[in-house]
């Protein structure tokens, strides 16, 4: 492995990775992941833009209620 030649795309990724698990452990929402489980658990419902779903998060976060969808 560390022999050969990685293209970019490959650590770009690797990166990617790795910050999304640096914010999963901080508690911070993936956008990307969230507009996945739209997708696929609620079709019917409009993808917020990203600056939408951080303030939802703020909102849910520090607001008493539940936390999750489903």
């Amino acid at each position: 492995m560390w022999g050969e030649r990685m293209t970019l795309p490959i650590w770009q990724a690797r990166i990617g990775a790795a910050v999304a698990a640096i914010k999963q452990i901080a508690g911070m929402p993936d956008y990307a992941a969230h507009l996945e489980h739209l997708r696929r658990c609620h079709p019917d419902r409009p993808a917020p833009t990203e600056r939408e779903f951080y303030e939802e998060y703020v909102r849910a976060r520090y607001a008493d209620g539940p936390t999750r969808c489903c």
